[in-house]
């Protein structure tokens, strides 16, 4: 494919990262332990290589490091053009990594936030990201449910909502589409149940995509409830997928996920398994071109 336009994995685990803050359970000593096992916080770039621009998904606490990710990516020694950011939802992992883009660090100029009108309001009534608005380190764009927004010619993005635990603000994911691909960047959800889409359909209708893949199951977590943290257990999310063929579970890449989840374990049977079935589990600078 002659393309110039790419996503890049930027991070593919829960908010608390990999490995997890506080954690000293066997699922995270090897990590603490060795930098390479390590993960970053889920986000997605999307990147038009001919002129090193690109555009972010979630600002996740782990930027720095994702910038310059990006900029290995694009092999230049500066940090790419940042034409804009889109945010998901007000779960800390998603947006606290903007301030890093304001005068202590980056101070990055007028780039452009996008955000759904919840979203808005959380930013513009927090005073430490207001100030980042003040400071024309970022330029609020407020977005709306299924808007298509052309980020340049051949490529656009549109927002579309979700059900989640929407304490401060709306959820959404992203559906990124050139004349080539479309790609669905949909890191959380609560369940496939109460969303208004069949998601076996979503499969079929796009190219690639990335979806909640936090819990395996729900034996999973030993001191927190399942209940109070909702989101797709795999197993489940692969019951609604089992009638799907070879060439569309290759479409599936699970991301965001826990710490305790097994499939961050490359050698771990589940993992194994998963990838015996045709599915896939997002890696940190796996990238795609659309």
């Amino acid at each position: 494919m002659n393309s110039n336009f790419v996503v890049l994995v930027l991070g593919s685990v829960q908010d608390g990262g990999y490995p997890h803050i506080g954690c000293r359970e066997v699922c995270c000593q090897h990590a603490w332990k060795d930098a390479s096992k390590r993960r970053l916080v889920s986000s997605l770039a999307v990147i038009d290589k001919s002129l090193n621009e690109c555009w972010i998904i979630d600002a996740s606490p782990d930027i720095k490091f994702q910038i310059n990710m990006i900029s290995d990516f694009l092999g230049i020694d500066t940090h790419p053009k940042i034409m804009g950011i889109f945010l998901t939802h007000a779960h800390s992992g998603h947006y606290s990594g903007l301030l890093d883009l304001g005068k202590e660090a980056l101070n990055i100029s007028n780039t452009k936030l996008y955000v759904m009108p919840q979203m808005y309001d959380f930013i513009k009534s927090n005073s430490a990201f207001d100030f980042l608005i003040k400071s024309n380190n970022l330029c609020l764009e407020l977005i709306e449910n299924s808007q298509i927004l052309i980020l340049k010619e051949g490529l656009l993005i549109a927002p579309f909502l979700v059900p989640h635990r929407n304490e401060m603000s709306e959820t959404v994911g992203y559906r990124i589409v050139s004349n080539e691909k479309s790609v669905i960047y949909l890191p959380d959800i609560d369940s496939w149940e109460d969303w208004d889409q069949n998601i076996s359909n979503v499969v079929k209708d796009n190219d690639i995509l990335f979806i909640d893949g936090t819990f395996y199951d729900k034996d999973e977590l030993q001191n927190r409830k399942v209940s109070e943290i909702p989101h797709p257990f795999i197993t489940d999310t692969l019951d609604r997928l089992s009638s799907l063929s070879e060439s569309d579970r290759k479409k599936v890449f699970f991301t965001h996920l826990n710490h305790t989840n097994n499939l961050i374990q490359k050698d771990h049977p589940r993992k194994k398994a998963l990838d015996l079935d045709g599915y896939n589990i997002a890696q940190d600078g796996h990238f795609f071109y659309i």
